[in-house]
């Protein structure tokens, strides 16, 4: 099976934007300098490239807009600061960090009860 190519008819091109919200993600995908964002929010401190993620979008690697908060909608990062342009690994791993901080910073049902046995004076 051959591989399509770049420039070719119906090739892959990494570098064309997405139909919907073509300006918005070439803004981000500049402003990031076409490089991951990840500054640690997956949970991987990055420490081989200087504290950032050094995946480069192309055709190895494809980065996604998404918004600076990893539990809010990309509909809802409304300025530019709210966006981030990251590589699949770090979008995932930073959702699953924001997961389990508020799942454990949120209270439960159980807290709305007093189970240690002590009644109300």
């Amino acid at each position: 099976m051959a591989l399509l190519m770049a420039g070719q008819p119906g090739g892959f091109d990494p570098f064309r934007p997405p139909m919907i919200g073509a300006q918005i993600w070439a803004e981000a995908m500049i402003a990031a300098e076409w490089r991951c964002e990840c500054t640690g929010q997956c949970g991987r401190p990055h420490t081989k490239t200087a504290g950032r993620c050094g995946v480069v979008h192309g055709i190895a690697h494809r980065l996604a807009v998404v918004a600076a908060d990893p539990l809010a909608t990309l509909t809802a990062a409304v300025t530019a600061t709210d966006r981030l342009a990251l590589c699949a690994t770090c979008e995932t791993g930073a959702r699953r960090t924001a997961i389990a901080a508020r799942v454990t910073t949120e209270p439960t049902q159980a807290d709305l009860f007093d189970t240690t046995g002590n009644e109300a004076a």
